[in-house]
């Protein structure tokens, strides 16, 4: 943390004081010269919504930088150029930075599109990087791994939705950014490496057990949120009928863990329905050919198929 008043806030929503929180905070101090402050939030119990949106009350800085603690901020000055870009550009309320896989450069994420069926389709997939993606490019949503928004519009949208507790609440935020007149961008100015999924810190069966439940019912409660007109209507019956197509795959694998899950999440969902109705807002449209994806019926048929075979790429 420097002495003057912070430019950007860095809040990273910590679950346990291991080696990677350390590695993060050590590689944010040896590289960024610009005025900021690290802010902890201890998100165990909370989850991650809440410890975001407590250490965003709590920060000083004009912009926020949302870093998981399991990643390293890698290049030299890190930053600067990414703020010297948000200030000559005010319609940008926020954006994604360049996430790479930890110990590979194979990309982690380089943001997503919204496909007309409202699942989210990662522009890179695990390419390997090779400087195709280093262009400032208009994004739906990316990883809250390494997520920077404007603080102010932050907390003029509501900030993170905490009865999501994780899972999908950067694309129901990003959502509200382009519902705002804004545009979330991808800024691939700073690279940072993320350990989560790697050989560093693999997936537990108990955290896919969660991702199933958060993930379904998230995944559905945005649809409702902030789906418009009929393509929000399509958007949300085509997600529905996905979720129903994975409980049942997950009883025909034996995966009654992860089917009763599937259940839990659509009660869960309908308990809150008149809260989620309540939060619902209206715009046009049209900011929505910038972001969609526009791969052919046959793309999207043949990644469901590789999907419940276990390829996710």
């Amino acid at each position: 943390m420097t002495s003057q008043t912070p430019v950007i806030s860095i809040i990273i929503a910590s679950f346990d004081n291991d080696k990677f929180l350390q590695t993060c905070i050590k590689s944010i101090k040896q590289n960024t010269k610009i005025a900021h402050e690290i802010i902890f939030e201890d998100g165990t119990f909370s989850g991650p919504c809440s410890a975001r949106n407590i250490g965003a009350k709590k920060a000083r800085g004009k912009y926020l930088l949302f870093l998981d603690y399991d990643t390293k901020a890698v290049n030299k000055n890190f930053l600067a150029t990414t703020i010297k870009y948000l200030d000559q550009h005010k319609d940008i309320g926020g954006g994604q930075l360049k996430l790479l896989r930890l110990g590979t450069n194979k990309f982690d994420s380089a943001g997503d599109k919204l496909t007309p069926f409202g699942f989210l389709a990662e522009r890179a997939q695990e390419a390997i990087d090779q400087s195709q993606f280093d262009k400032v490019s208009d994004i739906f949503s990316g990883k809250g791994a390494a997520m920077i928004v404007r603080k102010k519009l932050f907390l003029e949208l509501g900030r993170f939705d905490e009865s999501y507790f994780m899972y999908w609440e950067e694309p129901d935020l990003t959502w509200r950014i382009w519902k705002a007149g804004l545009r979330y961008v991808f800024l691939p100015f700073d690279t940072v490496h993320h350990a989560y999924g790697t050989k560093h810190k693999q997936i537990s069966k108990k955290w896919e057990t969660q991702i199933t439940f958060y993930g379904c019912r998230n995944h559905l409660a945005t649809m409702i949120k902030n789906g418009n007109g009929l393509n929000g209507v399509v958007m949300f019956l085509t997600v529905s009928f996905a979720w129903v197509g994975l409980f049942v795959m997950f009883l025909f694998k034996l995966n009654f863990a992860r089917a009763g899950m599937v259940i839990l999440a659509y009660v869960s969902l309908i308990t809150k329905l008149p809260k989620l109705l309540l939060k619902r807002s209206y715009s046009d449209n049209s900011w929505m050919k910038q972001i969609q994806d526009k791969r052919p019926l046959k793309w999207y048929f043949g990644k469901g198929i590789s999907y419940v075979l276990g390829k996710p790429y």
